[in-house]
Order: C-alpha cells, then sequence, then structure tokens
C-alpha cells in the first residue's frame, strides 16, 4: 500500500506547477478567520502528513516539517503557493480531488482531512502561507503546547453588555466573528440544579428552590453559587472526578483481587483538602511527594496514598520485581496523563512515535518513583487524633497521680517492709536452682538447644514419639524437682508442646542418680508425689508419675502459656562429692507427636512439701549472706526481688496496671503511603519495555523540551519534580489542569483530547482563552475553587442548553459554546440524585467504603471468588455513590452499567454510553424501586392536607416535581401527573393485594390510605425514570 502511494505521489508532484484542473468548487472554503501557522496548520501536519513527508521519510521528495522544503515542493514541483490555495497541490490532494491520485493521505495510511481542516489550510495559503522562523517542527518542540504561556490581550466584541467576565469575551469574540448569536440564559430552576449538579452533585431541595426562585435582588445567582461552593460536599463532587484520575479503587486487582481496608483514608484526604481549597500546587506536591516535605505531618504522609492506587499482584508464582516495576510504570504515565497531558507511556518501549519524548528521557522520568517503597503507616483522622489527645492529656495526670502513690511508697516503706521479710524469707521459700545440663539429647533426632534463659527448645525432627533424656551434676542434696514447659514464638500457637494444637504429654516423668566421682549404674529415685499449677482434664500430672504409659500429664487448653510441675522425692538424693542427675522425659501418646517443644529444669534442697514458685537460686544464696556482708550486686538482687513479691507494693501497681488498661486508644486507622528508599534504586533503560533487558543507566530528569529542573541536592527526587511542574516556566501543567477544568462544566475542554496536547491531540478551540485561564490560574494561587467561580459566574455557563436548528450546520458540536451542553450525569450522581429525592440519603462525609445491597451471586464472579459481599446495614447502605467498595474484579453492577471506569488506569474522561440495560436498572434495580417507595411516602406526607382534595393533589404533584426535577411543572404537566395519579389510585383501589407489594413497609400518614401511597409510588416511578431526572441540562 505505501508503495502505491508512493508512485501515486511521484507521478501528481511531477506534473507541471500550473493551474490545477480539478473542480474547484467542490473545496471547502477557506476559513475566514485569521490563521496561525503554528496554532493552526502544524498540528494538521503533524497529525496527517509526517508519517510519509516527515523527518524519517519524504516520499517523492517531498517533506513538510521544515519551511524551506515544504516551500521547495517534491521531485515534481511546488505543492505550496503562497496566496493561491486552490491551485496548490497539496489543497486539492488532501481534497481528494485529484482522479489519479484519490485522497492523500491514502487509505489505511492515515486519517482524512476533515472539511474544517481544509479550510484553515486554504485559508493559511491564501493569508500567504506564513511560516514564522524557528518553528520548524523537525524536533517537535514548537508543537503549539510546548510554547510559553503569555497572558493575552482581551478581545474587542461588539455587545460589551453580554459580558460577566472575561471568560465571556473570549467565547462572544468567536461568536462574533462566525455570526452566531449566543443563547438566552437558563430559566432559574435550570441554573439552580444545574450549579448543584456541576459542584456538589446533589439536587436542591425544594426549600432551597423555592428561595432562589423568590431571590429578586441582583447578585441572588452569585450569593446561590457561594452557597453551594460553600457546602461539605463540594469536597466530594470534586474529589470523584480527581479519583477517576487517581485509579482509585477498594482492592488490588489481578486475580485475587484482595480488598484494602483502610483506602478509603486517601479518599478522605482528598474530599478533606479539597473543600480546604488547598492550593492546586500544594495539593499535587503532597501527593507526589508528601513523605518528603520537611517536618511531613501524618496528613502529608497520607496524601502519597496516590501512589498506592495501582494494581497489586499477589497470585501465586508472581514475580514481585515484574510486579514493582508495572507499578512504576503506571506511575509514571499517570503523573504524565495529569500533569502533562501527554502520552508518555508510548515511550516506554521505543521513542515516542510523534511527541518530543526520547525512550531514555521516559526512563529519566520513570527514575523519580523507582526508588518507592511502600508502607501502610498509624493515620487516624485528624478529629479522631484531637479527641485522642484531650483524652490522653487528662488520662495521664490521673496515671501520674497513681504513680506518685507508688513513687511514695517505695521512698517510705519499702526498705522497712524488705527488712521485715528477710527475716523469715529462707524459712518460708524454697529456692530453685536452674540446672546446668551437661548433655540434652533426644531419642529420635530431635535437637534440644540451651537457651539463654537456661531452657531447651526442641527444634527440628518431630516424631510420633520422643524421649528426651537430660544430664547434670550437683553439689547439693535433691528433695524436689521442677519442670517449666515454656511458651516460645516457633511453636504451633505458641506451644509449650510440638503438637498441632500446641499441646504435650508427659506420659512418664523418671529420675535416675548416682555418684559424680565413681562408676556405678545410675539407680532409679523414687518420686513421692506430683503437683502442677494446671492439668488437663483426665491428664492430671500425678499420672506422669504412675506406672501407666498409656496417660500423663497435658495442658489443653491453656495453651501458650507457661505451666510448671513439681516432683517431690521419696529420700533426699546426695553423694559426697557431687550426684549425677539423669531427668528421662518419656512422651508417648498413642502415636501423636505430642512431644514438649521449651523447658527449663531445677531442684531444690528445701524442705517438703515444695511448692510451685519459690526464691530463685542467686537470691537465695544472697539472702544467706547478712545484709551487712553483702556485695552491691547481692544487695540489688535481693531488693529487686522484693519488689516482685512485696505484697502492698504489689497491689498499688496492680491500681497502676488496671488503670493503664483504661488508656484512651487511636483509632486504629492505617493509611497506605510511600516512602524514598535510602538506598537509591538504579534505574535503567528495559530495551523493548522488558524490565529483564536492560540498557543503559540513567537518572531522574526531565525531557530536554520543558525548562531544567534544579534539584535539592547531587540526585533530583520526586519532591524537585513535583516542584518543578509548577515552575513558571512549564508550559503545560497549568494549561492541561485549567482545560480539565473546564471539560467539567461544558462537557469537553477546550483542547478536546484532555489527556493528549501532544502533536497527535487536537488544537485548543479557544487558544487565548486557554492561556488566559493558565495564567489567571497561577495568579490565583493554584486555587481550583476560584477558577471554577469564574466559570460558573460567566454568562457563557449560564447560558441555555436548549437545542438550536441554526446550529446544525454552524457549529453542530457545540465547539464556539453558542449553547450549554446538555449531558447525562455520571453513574454515581444516578444513585445519588435518586436517594437525595426519595429522603434516603444518608449525607455523612467520609469514612470507609460502604457494601450497598447488590445481587447476591455477583460477587462470587471474581475470579479467586474470593470477595465477600457483606451487604451494610443503616445508614451506610444508602450512602453516597462516591463510598461505594469498588472491587476491581467485580464492580458494583449499577456503577458499571452506567460507565463508571474500572479504575485500572487513570481516567480524565468518562465514557458516555446508551443501552438498554441503563433503563432496565433504573426500573427494576430493587433499590431504585426502594427509593420510588420512599419518595411516594415522601409526598404523600410532606404536603399539608386540605379540606379541597383537589387542591391537596395538585400541592401534591408540585412537589413531587421539585423534589424529583427541581423545578416547578407547567399546567400541562401537572395535569399529567395528577391524571396518572388519578388512574393509578383507581387501579389501587381495585387490587389490594398488588398495593402490598408495592407499599412494602411504608405506612401512609392519618388521613391517608395504603391505596393513596401506592398510586404516588407509582407516580415516583415515573418522574425517577423521566430522562430529565438523569440528566444535567
Amino acid at each position: 500500500m505505501r508503495l502505491v502511494a508512493f508512485i501515486v505521489l511521484l507521478v501528481i508532484v511531477s506534473a507541471p506547477t500550473t493551474l490545477y484542473a480539478a473542480d474547484t468548487t467542490k473545496l471547502p472554503a477557506a476559513a475566514d478567520s485569521e490563521i496561525d501557522f503554528v496554532q493552526n496548520v502544524q498540528p494538521i501536519l503533524r497529525k496527517t502528513c509526517y508519517s510519509c513527508h516527515g523527518a524519517e521519510e519524504q516520499e517523492a521528495g517531498l517533506r513538510l516539517d521544515i519551511r524551506s522544503r515544504a516551500f521547495e515542493g517534491g521531485d515534481g514541483g511546488k505543492v505550496i503557493l503562497p496566496g493561491k490555495s486552490a491551485e496548490s497541490r497539496i489543497v486539492m490532494m488532501v481534497a481528494g480531488l485529484d482522479e489519479d491520485a484519490g485522497i492523500m493521505p491514502p487509505e489505511g495510511e492515515g486519517t482524512p482531512l476533515t472539511p474544517e481542516q481544509i479550510s484553515i489550510l486554504r485559508a493559511w495559503i491564501d493569508q500567504g502561507a506564513k511560516w514564522p522562523d524557528g518553528v520548524d517542527d523537525a524536533s517537535q518542540s514548537s508543537h503549539w503546547s510546548f510554547q510559553p504561556i503569555t497572558r493575552p490581550r482581551l478581545p474587542s466584541v461588539g455587545d460589551a453588555a453580554w459580558m460577566v467576565n472575561a471568560i465571556d469575551a473570549y467565547i462572544l469574540a468567536r461568536l462574533e466573528k462566525a455570526k452566531i448569536a449566543p443563547s438566552p440564559e437558563a430559566p432559574r430552576s435550570t441554573l439552580i440544579r444545574r450549579v448543584y449538579l456541576d459542584l456538589i452533585g446533589l439536587p436542591p431541595t425544594p426549600e432551597e428552590l423555592n428561595a432562589f426562585l423568590s431571590d429578586e435582588s441582583p447578585d441572588a445567582y452569585e450569593r446561590m453559587v457561594e452557597r453551594v461552593f460553600a457546602s461539605p460536599h463540594y469536597g466530594e463532587r470534586r474529589g470523584r472526578q480527581w479519583l477517576d484520575l487517581a485509579r482509585y479503587a477498594d482492592s488490588d486487582g489481578y486475580e485475587k483481587d484482595r480488598a484494602r481496608p483502610h483506602a478509603w483514608r486517601y479518599r478522605n484526604w482528598v474530599i478533606d483538602a479539597i473543600n480546604a481549597d488547598i492550593p492546586y500546587d500544594q495539593f499535587s506536591i503532597q501527593q507526589l511527594a508528601g513523605d518528603l516535605l520537611a517536618d511531613v505531618a501524618t496528613e502529608q504522609r497520607v496524601a502519597t496514598g496516590f501512589h498506592r492506587n495501582t494494581l497489586h499482584n499477589t497470585e501465586g508464582g508472581t514475580d514481585q520485581e515484574e510486579d514493582r516495576v508495572k507499578k512504576t510504570v503506571d506511575r509514571t504515565n499517570t503523573v504524565g496523563t495529569i500533569w502533562l497531558g501527554l502520552t508518555v507511556g508510548c515511550a516506554q518501549c521505543h521513542r515516542h512515535k510523534y511527541d518530543p519524548l526520547t525512550q531514555r528521557e521516559y526512563y529519566q522520568l520513570y527514575a523519580f518513583f523507582n526508588s518507592i517503597d511502600e508502607a501502610d503507616i498509624d493515620a487516624p483522622l485528624p478529629a479522631d487524633q484531637e479527641r485522642f489527645l484531650l483524652a490522653k492529656q487528662a488520662f495521664d495526670a490521673e496515671h501520674g497521680k497513681l504513680q506518685d502513690v507508688v513513687t511514695a511508697y517505695e521512698k517510705a516503706k519499702l526498705a522497712a517492709a524488705q527488712q521485715v521479710w528477710e527475716k523469715t524469707a529462707l524459712d518460708t521459700s524454697v529456692v530453685w536452682r536452674d540446672v546446668e545440663y551437661k548433655s540434652a539429647i533426644s531419642k529420635h533426632g530431635a535437637t534440644l538447644e540451651t537457651q539463654k534463659d537456661r531452657s531447651l527448645l526442641a527444634k527440628k525432627t518431630n516424631t510420633v514419639a520422643d524421649i528426651y533424656t537430660i544430664a547434670t551434676t550437683v553439689m547439693q542434696p535433691v528433695t524436689a524437682v521442677r519442670l517449666e514447659v515454656l511458651p516460645d514464638d516457633s511453636l504451633t500457637k505458641k506451644g509449650p508442646g510440638r503438637a498441632n494444637n500446641g499441646n504435650f504429654v508427659l506420659t512418664t516423668f523418671r529420675l535416675q542418680a548416682t555418684s559424680a566421682t565413681g562408676q556405678d549404674a545410675p539407680k532409679e529415685i523414687a518420686l513421692a508425689a506430683a503437683k502442677a499449677d494446671f492439668s488437663q482434664k483426665d491428664w492430671d500430672v500425678a499420672k506422669a508419675i504412675n506406672e501407666d504409659s498409656a496417660d500423663g500429664w497435658a495442658v489443653n487448653p491453656e495453651i501458650g502459656k507457661r505451666h510448671v510441675a513439681v516432683f517431690e522425692l521419696k529420700e533426699p538424693v546426695h553423694f559426697d562429692g557431687g550426684t549425677k542427675l539423669t531427668f528421662i522425659l518419656d512422651q508417648n501418646y498413642e502415636g501423636e507427636t505430642h512431644n514438649i517443644g521449651r523447658f527449663r529444669l531445677s531442684f531444690t534442697s528445701g524442705k517438703l512439701p515444695a511448692t510451685l514458685e519459690g526464691l530463685p537460686a542467686i537470691v537465695g544464696d544472697a539472702l544467706a549472706v547478712a545484709a551487712d556482708k553483702r556485695t552491691a550486686e547481692q544487695a540489688k538482687q535481693v531488693t529487686d526481688y522484693f519488689r516482685t513479691v512485696d505484697p502492698e507494693l504489689a497491689k498499688l501497681n496492680k491500681i497502676v496496671s488496671d488503670h493503664a488498661k483504661k488508656a484512651p486508644k487511636t483509632s486504629g486507622v492505617k493509611a497506605q503511603t510511600v516512602s524514598q528508599r535510602a538506598e537509591v534504586r538504579q534505574t535503567n533503560i528495559h530495551i523493548r519495555g522488558d524490565f529483564l533487558a536492560k540498557g543503559d543507566s540513567v537518572s531522574p530528569r526531565t525531557p530536554t523540551v520543558f525548562h531544567d529542573l534544579a534539584p535539592r541536592s547531587e540526585q533530583a527526587d520526586r519532591l524537585d519534580f513535583a516542584k518543578w511542574l509548577f515552575a513558571e516556566d512549564n508550559p503545560l501543567m497549568a494549561r492541561v489542569t485549567v482545560n480539565r477544568i473546564w471539560q467539567r462544566f461544558f462537557g469537553r475542554g477546550i483542547v478536546e483530547t484532555v489527556d493528549d496536547f501532544g502533536t497527535q491531540g487536537e488544537l485548543p478551540s479557544h487558544p487565548e482563552l486557554l492561556d488566559w485561564l493558565a495564567t489567571e490560574f497561577r495568579q490565583q494561587d493554584w486555587s481550583v475553587k476560584r477558577i471554577q467561580r469564574l466559570i460558573v459566574t460567566s454568562r457563557t455557563y449560564r447560558q441555555s442548553a436548549a437545542y438550536r436548528p441554526d446550529l446544525a450546520e454552524a457549529d453542530p458540536q457545540n465547539v464556539l459554546l453558542a449553547r450549554q451542553q446538555r449531558r447525562r450525569v455520571e453513574a454515581e450522581l444516578i444513585r445519588d440524585l435518586s436517594l437525595a429525592a426519595s429522603g434516603l440519603l444518608d449525607t455523612r462525609l467520609g469514612g470507609p467504603s460502604v457494601r450497598p445491597p447488590q445481587p447476591a451471586e455477583y460477587s462470587a464472579l471474581t475470579y479467586a471468588n474470593s470477595a465477600k459481599w457483606q451487604v451494610s446495614k443503616g445508614g451506610d447502605a444508602y450512602r453516597r455513590g462516591l463510598y461505594t467498595f469498588f472491587q476491581r474484579t467485580s464492580p458494583y453492577p449499577m456503577l458499571i452499567t452506567f460507565d463508571s471506569p474500572d479504575s485500572t488506569e487513570c481516567c480524565t474522561q468518562r465514557t458516555l454510553s446508551n443501552t438498554p440495560l441503563q433503563a432496565l436498572t433504573l426500573w427494576n434495580d430493587p433499590a431504585f424501586f426502594e427509593c420510588a417507595q420512599s419518595f411516594g411516602w415522601r409526598v404523600l406526607n410532606s404536603v399539608p392536607l386540605s379540606a379541597d382534595a383537589e387542591q391537596t393533589v395538585a400541592d401534591q404533584g408540585r412537589y413531587a416535581f421539585e423534589l424529583s426535577l427541581a423545578r416547578r411543572p407547567s399546567e400541562e404537566e401537572l395535569a399529567a401527573v395528577v391524571e396518572l395519579y388519578r388512574a393509578q389510585l383507581d387501579w389501587a383501589e381495585a387490587n389490594e393485594e398488588a398495593v402490598a407489594k408495592i407499599v412494602g413497609k411504608q405506612k401512609p400518614s392519618a388521613g391517608a390510605s395504603l391505596e393513596q401511597l401506592a398510586a404516588w409510588i407509582v407516580v415516583g416511578r415515573a418522574l425517577l425514570n423521566l430522562d430529565e431526572f438523569i440528566t444535567r441540562e
């Protein structure tokens, strides 16, 4: 195909340069406005001609990206004749008026020029084909959006009285040039509903509507606008739009699609920041690099949750580095879309085909985000934190007083109490001495490792039955031995056993002894008694010293705790020169692996009966020394121990500890955030986009088409980049942002391709207005609210959206804005409007995501079948759509039906579909039927009854209109509603059983009947299903 195009073009451009013989009457007329080459013509050439006649290819010798080459023409002569568009071959070819060539670009080789583009091209040639110096497009950097922003002068207009602010001047100037009159101002009821829907996404109440309609003051509209701006719901409306850009969701995505229980904390931050009108530069910087700010606050860290909205793959076998790279790519592309309005992702695998961005420059941008680490932090809500700090201050004061009591006792009375205790301590307490193990052996291969606290921890092999044999030598007589079984984190449920439930069974405990100096074989030592702090039912510790090996000592259900058993000897054991003791722990429980996991052995020489607890040997030895003869270390050991057993001190400490349990607690709310790695990751170019194919290493840097970045230190980071975006030299950020703001109020941006300001994007319809708004945005300290105020108070915004036949040909797409744009509201607003009209809407601000009712089987459609949809109760079931839990693999069906984005990538503009499923949803979804039920009840019960029944019905009909459509009905509309009500009332009175199903749980007020309620419910269904109800006029 390309060869055919080449041959055809070669024949054409080789023809003599004479008047073109084709029928020029079929050419679109030249535009009658002044044409600027850079803004109007060059983008057309880029989009449609450069692929064959640019820097890389020059078919038939024709090159159109450099002035000298373009005017020189191709192999056969010139194609541009200044002042003579009808004789210029470039015009005839793009218009498809040559019988031999057909249309250029050829079919399949590019997009044909529109009549409007041909008109622009003709006008430029007729006006002399002015091509300024220094704007040749070989480097693509001369594209209009990369040029500096300068504040344009306001255009002069004929009807200056029509204007309210500068916006109107630019719009009216274009309209007057096109000889198109603007539309009249919309009716007041339309204006208030338009403002409410655009700024807070909720309808005005009947009271607000009637107050505005009755306000005859000259600034009534402006004051109404200010009231709406002051609503806390303003942050919800703009916040939902931002969340589209931030690709917010409540789950990870991919197969597992696990829930993100704290994702909502970032959403809260967005709403609060917008309501506070945080300047857009700070709003952006905190999200991009809040963690790098000096003296960073919790809320600034929460803002970085913007970066955590990426998908996260937790599937089995996932390459975690690949997943991290995908996240970094997404962060890079998202930032490029939101703040630069460029398709930077096109340079991930190769040089950008159309824009001045190399693959190296892409990975230099990528490097700004490559050293991100993810972190979840404690992030209580500011209000909760304030309440916590106040409560903690009061608690700390009270707790301090209790601690003062303890301190006073320690200073005044503790020493005297210790002296009294020392007199009888050795006589009344057992001294337990830990065993120093000479050997510790498992019969079946487990390792018994000595721990710092002289306990033994069993590791590795855990057989069905095992016998532990532990040997030691002691110099003192032995009257009893003690076994402590201890919890450990390495054991199931912390043990102390190695069984799957943390238990153990000691079937037999035996003790053998012999002289440490002789060669005699060890002799079995008779055990007289056994006792423990706890024994499992039917598994008493005494069974560990009987002759039945089928039972023993166990401790279920007291698992994960320390337990103590003491075994008393019938006769003391002692050999001169020392006694060699052998402890045998036999664990042979019916083929189960119920072995002890961690334990400690000790012995005593004291009198029997021996207590489970007693003096540590080190304390006993110190007490045996007279108080005035003890070393400082011994004195400390005695005092420290006494502090643990003094009953009075224990009583006072318990008061303190009990009070500590009542300490106020933080909310437990966490936030998903990011932080900068201490050690910066090396960034490499990914050859062909493959993260495993590493090319040259690169450092963070901005593309050369833009102004330089001045880093704070040797290497630039995210904070440097975020601040660079708002530098005065940046030509894109302000333009892109105000264009997106404009789009929210008119349905399309001044640049229609809101996410592409590159050479393949559309030209601005009002370039001077775009730059004026961009400069105004900066001058207004980056306040989005101030720019929005300018827009909604302009005459342009206030125009009627009514259809005008005269615009069908003159401006069918309403590019010149001779009227307002009528469009359906977003998915979330459709639900919000129904809930608001019905009176069911829960207007609480912020908080965790909710799960309103949906088909029970729907969540099972997730790939991993793991999403559990626990329907929210009470008011949570009626929260705004903004708060609906968004499961990426099974989004709330009503939202998807009405074109909610899937949150897998940045969405700058929602698609708008019109399907039968949407009508069926509004008509049959139980949630919308419930709204109709409550709406009918509200109409019936909110209008005072009068003696005139006809008047009551008419008043109810008017109220129904105000509730649903925020306007007063015409006489014809009111008559239709009353007629529908009467017909449904007659039907209801004849169908008692059906009435009960329609009414449901609703009850009429005194003086009204179920049949009347049913009739108004049916009327409500009709009104809530009108196209007007879900349309922003």
